[in-house]
């Protein structure tokens, strides 16, 4: 017998947490892939993750089944990143103003990289810079757009699902995505040929 999401909804609001893990082993993949292009550091990626299933395990009993499961966990996963990305940049602000003398450069634009062959040093080079280059252009959006972004091109959502995880309609999502497209194409215009 093939136990339904919705019976392992109403479990997982009970407090069964092995439902729970049934739940989103579904889309952990996804969501994880998500939150990585949300955020600038990988590593990051996996605490925004736990985090944001953390919220939706202590949300579930609220989950009144209106909307599809998985859309519920977009949202909160959507919102933690939003979230973490605030609070990093209210981090910096009040470092670099505070005027420290240990304040230096780190390294959290550096993040998507590109697998490349290390036979071939010259592509390696080109694919590191094709990579930081990405990166800078990914935080040159704003968060919707960045949002509305890695929804449609990195994860494949349609313009309609990505409207119910951003709780917009779906000219806004077109509209996000037109204007990230044009701030991408600018930056990455050098390796566009």
């Amino acid at each position: 017998m093939q136990i339904t999401e919705k019976s392992l909804i109403e479990a997982a609001q009970q407090g069964s947490v092995g439902a729970f893990e049934q739940l989103i082993s579904q889309v952990d993949r996804n969501m994880l892939s998500l939150a990585a292009g949300l955020v600038s550091c990988p590593y990051e990626a996996e605490d925004i993750y736990q985090e944001a299933m953390l919220k939706a395990f202590k949300a579930l009993p609220g989950f009144r089944m209106e909307s599809q499961f998985g859309t519920w966990l977009y949202r909160i996963l959507v919102n933690t990143a939003i979230s973490y990305r605030r609070k990093l940049k209210n981090k910096w602000v009040r470092l670099i103003s505070s005027d420290q003398p240990e304040f230096e450069q780190s390294s959290y634009s550096d993040s998507y990289e590109i697998n490349a062959s290390s036979d071939n040093p010259e592509k390696e080079f080109l694919n590191q810079q094709l990579s930081q280059a990405i990166s800078k252009a990914l935080e040159s959006l704003s968060d919707k757009e960045r949002i509305a972004f890695v929804l449609c091109h990195q994860q494949e959502f349609k313009i309609g699902d990505a409207a119910q995880v951003m709780a917009v309609s779906q000219g806004a999502v077109k509209s996000y995505l037109f204007r990230a497209r044009e701030k991408m194409r600018r930056q990455l215009q050098d390796f566009i040929r």
